[in-house]
């Protein structure tokens, strides 16, 4: 047989090997020959023992285990037996034994991949791998060859699909499981629909996807699909809006309907799933994209995430709806973007939201954009929190209204800061006759300048903290002299000396 005559196609089928019986008595001689070719530190000795050894299961056990190449391959050439020879040929540690015993056997394709598949790249090795036509044979290098360049150029001279798809779902190496995608000839879709789903590399499914043109099979592998590029690659190529449509309102990965939901432009299903979606998150990205008012007002009164709520409440247009929100949503954030909605002008709108809200930063928010007094009037008689009442008081200076605070004293602080905004002397007094309270009489005296008043209620009073006021306002030393001796509180009567002195 010539060099070149083993790299023709081998016609034989690979034959299974038989079970090798465990029974088999092994004569002790042999065994001692055995031990001798394992064991022995001198070469020589261990060649001859394999020499001697005549018991066919005893060579193919050295032939399989012995680390020594010269020894296994001794061994190997022991072998007559067809059975044994396919034991050692599919069972061997050594690739040189399997070699061996792959040419033995006729197998010489297979002999040869075993010595590509192990061997580094080299022009004899070249030499023999360039003579492969063997298609089996190119795939099993493709598979397992160490040497890239030759699992490359194995793959190159293969075209037949089925080969292909078997080296594709063995192949370890990523770009080869790659480079035999894109090949003309591997064209099946099913295949590679099911590479597309299988495959841990996104570059091989990618070379997958790219070839396959049935777009439900292409919807099948984007609702499994966990790799956002790819599924959006994946549905750039689906055309068909039915198929889109049923993938959105019924993929259970929430990931590919929010990608879908991204590029999806019809209103009608993106209201559908506005209001039907199982997750928020798709819900609120469905709701970015509509301007239905319908489905909006829905969301926003019906939802129960808050932040589609939120969402929703940004787009309403109906000021009505969005006073209504402001006013009963449970969150507070869904509330503030009711008020803070561009579409809510009306002052009579603010003054509805900041008279009737049971939350104050809502009041605080809708008052920022009340203007009128009267408004603040408004608000300061019907209002139902106490706190957003008393905010009006500085959006007050109607003196009727800030002398009605005062006078009804629901509040002392609250009245005693409306007081604090009268500048008015004959009304300042008007309002100490009145004697609403003792803290308001001493703040009104501290307000009065004329010291004829000044004096008279010095004289009259009977609260010695409002004639302590007094004391301190009045700049007559004959007045504060007559105090200091006359006056009925001690600590009065002080003040007034200090004041004396003070004066001086």
């Amino acid at each position: 047989m010539g060099l070149f005559d083993r790299f023709k196609k081998d016609k034989k089928k690979e034959k299974k090997t038989k079970e090798i019986p465990t029974d088999i008595e092994i004569p002790e001689v042999e065994l001692q020959l055995k031990e001798i070719a394992m064991k022995s530190k001198n070469r020589n000795e261990r060649a001859v023992a394999v020499n001697n050894i005549t018991n066919q299961y005893v060579a193919l056990d050295l032939a399989k285990n012995v680390k020594d190449r010269a020894i296994r391959l001794m061994a190997a050439n022991k072998l007559e037996d067809e059975d044994l020879l396919w034991d050692a040929a599919q069972n061997s540690n050594f690739y040189d034994v399997r070699s061996f015993a792959y040419e033995r056997l006729g197998e010489n394709n297979k002999s040869i991949a075993e010595m590509v598949i192990n061997q580094k790249k080299s022009p004899q090795l070249t030499e023999i791998f360039n003579k492969v036509e063997d298609e089996n044979t190119l795939k099993d290098i493709a598979i397992e060859a160490k040497d890239k360049k030759y699992r490359k150029e194995a793959l190159e001279k293969i075209t037949d699909e089925e080969i292909l798809t078997d080296l594709v779902f063995k192949a370890k190496d990523k770009s080869i499981r790659k480079a035999a995608i894109q090949k003309d000839s591997f064209t099946n879709e099913d295949t590679l629909q099911k590479i597309a789903l299988t495959d841990s590399d996104g570059e091989v499914k990618l070379a997958a996807i790219n070839k396959i043109s049935d777009e439900e099979k292409l919807v099948e592998i984007a609702k499994e699909e966990d790799n956002a590029k790819i599924r959006n690659i994946i549905f750039e190529k689906i055309t068909n809006k039915n198929l889109i449509s049923d993938m959105v309102l019924n993929s259970k990965k929430s990931d590919v309907r929010l990608d879908l939901v991204k590029i999806i432009d019809d209103e009608n299903l993106l209201c559908e799933i506005a209001l039907n979606d199982d997750d928020s998150v798709v819900r609120s990205e469905a709701i970015k994209k509509i301007s239905n008012q319908e489905t909006l007002i829905n969301v926003a009164r019906n939802d129960s995430d808050r932040f589609s709520r939120q969402t929703a409440v940004k787009k309403i247009t109906d000021s009505d709806v969005l006073v209504d929100i402001a006013l009963n949503d449970d969150d507070s954030f869904v509330r503030t973007h009711a008020v803070t909605n561009p579409n809510l002008t009306l002052e009579d709108d603010f003054v509805n939201i900041a008279i009737n809200t049971t939350h104050e930063d809502i009041a605080v928010e809708a008052m920022k954009n009340i203007k009128s007094e009267s408004a603040y009037v408004r608000i300061l008689h019907e209002a139902k929190l106490e706190s957003v009442r008393k905010d009006t008081l500085d959006n007050i200076d109607d003196l009727k209204v800030l002398v009605e605070i005062i006078l009804a004293n629901k509040d002392l602080e609250f009245s005693l800061n409306a007081l604090n905004k009268i500048d008015d002397e004959n009304i300042i007094i008007k309002i100490y006759e009145k004697n609403v309270h003792e803290d308001i009489s001493v703040r009104c005296v501290s307000k009065i300048r004329s010291q004829s008043e000044l004096t008279e209620i010095l004289q009259k009073d009977k609260s010695w903290r409002v004639r302590e006021a007094c004391v301190k306002k009045i700049v007559s030393k004959k007045v504060l002299k007559d105090v200091s001796v006359n006056d009925e509180s001690e600590y009065v009567r002080n003040v007034a000396k200090n004041r004396i002195q003070a004066l001086k």
